[in-house]
């Protein structure tokens, strides 16, 4: 190395170093090796000149860390401290990336509504958009949610507090499931209106225990059923329900118009679905005959006043002692699954996913049951006794 270089290298600040590296191949590179707040730095130029730059970079950057030091208050490097204090118990840990992290989780939703305010106006938004039945389950359910809940913000709360309460208020498998349901569209719904970043109820525990089959009829019940439902003005109400798996929802707000006897069809309008999708439902062979004498052009199928009431008579008439929760929809699942082997078709009758009529309805019944079911016809007589015939091919 000549004189010159010799002068100009002592010129050179200490910091950072530059090493000069001969290769095996007789080729010259230069490196920068440094620590930085713990971290190594190791890079290699060409020339020393693009060297020289990359050490001066980092003298900048050396010095405006140490300017940016200085300015801060005694307050805020006591603050810091403690800051620095409280992560020492976690290796890796740095103080920006807790307090970048506070903000993204925390500082961006302060002017967010807690969960009881979220709660009405969420209530508030879906009115109207969704069924009446849908809006009073989420209502009951969220405000359910809030009663403990309601002063946090919807940031504030973890999966594992949602997990507890979850045991707490519900304790049948299917109720804690609908709960869960119920909440992690809570938040879902929160996030889209930025009053959090995640959703924590998606990562609260589910319940793995097995849930209940459904509640159906069986054939006996059945016949019990149709002898009786004329009397009380629910035979069509029945029908469809039973050997059509039209919901309840649907069958209270569904008119004759949309049933079209010669086409053997029932459409059953978005408007008034769970899902918001309209479907078409087959009118089989079982449905047709007993719906026949009820056929009108147009009015409503069922008759809301006096619903309930009148089921409860009905039940009482036909000696059964209990009727399940959607019991004529599982009915209709459970023997409709079993007689067609089609899970395709059932769902799409039902407007269900096939994952859910499969894990609902398959092998709840016997085949011989359904086809006990499925041949059910009025008597030929005017005697009101209903006779089982030859299944028909459905």
């Amino acid at each position: 190395m000549t004189t010159f270089d010799q002068q100009k290298r002592k010129r050179e600040p200490a910091w950072p170093p530059i090493l000069t590296r001969q290769y095996p191949s007789g080729k010259v590179g230069y490196q920068i090796a440094v620590m930085i707040d713990g971290t190594r730095i190791r890079e290699t130029f060409k020339t020393r000149a693009e060297a020289e730059n990359r050490a001066g970079e980092l003298r900048a950057e050396r010095r405006n860390v140490g300017k940016a030091a200085s300015e801060l208050s005694v307050a805020q490097r006591v603050e810091a401290a403690n800051c620095f204090k409280m992560l020492a118990d976690y290796p890796g840990a740095k103080l920006d990336s807790a307090v970048a992290y506070y903000i993204a989780r925390k500082l961006q939703f302060v002017e967010a509504p807690t969960v009881a305010e979220g709660v009405e106006k969420l209530v508030v938004e879906i009115t109207g958009r969704r069924s009446k039945r849908t809006v009073d389950n989420l209502r009951c359910r969220w405000r359910k949610f809030a009663e403990d809940f309601g002063a946090r913000s919807f940031t504030e709360i973890e999966s594992d507090e949602i997990t507890a309460w979850l045991d707490r208020v519900a304790h049948h498998p299917e109720t804690r499931h609908n709960y869960r349901r119920q909440v992690v569209a809570l938040f879902k719904l929160a996030t889209g209106k930025k009053w959090c970043q995640e959703n924590p109820a998606m990562d609260s525990r589910k319940d793995d225990r097995l849930p209940p089959e459904p509640g159906i009829f069986k054939v006996e019940e059945v016949v019990r059923i149709l002898e009786h439902a004329e009397a009380f003005g629910l035979m069509p109400y029945f029908v469809l329900g039973t050997f059509c798996g039209v919901r309840v929802a649907e069958l209270v707000r569904l008119d004759w118009s949309k049933v079209d006897y010669q086409e053997r069809a029932v459409t059953i309008e978005a408007a008034t679905t769970k899902t918001k999708t309209r479907r078409v439902v087959t009118l089989n062979d079982t449905a047709a005959a007993w719906l026949h004498p009820y056929i009108k052009r147009s009015g409503p199928v069922v008759d809301p006043v006096g619903l309930r009431e009148r089921l409860l008579d009905l039940r009482k008439a036909a000696g059964l002692k209990r009727w399940h929760i959607n019991a004529m929809r599982h009915s209709f699942g459970s023997y409709a699954l079993a007689q067609w082997q089609d899970v395709a078709r059932v769902s799409y009758q039902m407007g269900n996913a096939p994952a859910v009529c499969r894990r609902h309805y398959e092998q709840i019944v016997k085949k011989s049951e359904a086809a006990r079911f499925w041949a059910l016809r009025p008597a030929a007589d005017s005697a009101g006794k209903i006779v089982a015939m030859k299944a028909v091919n459905l």
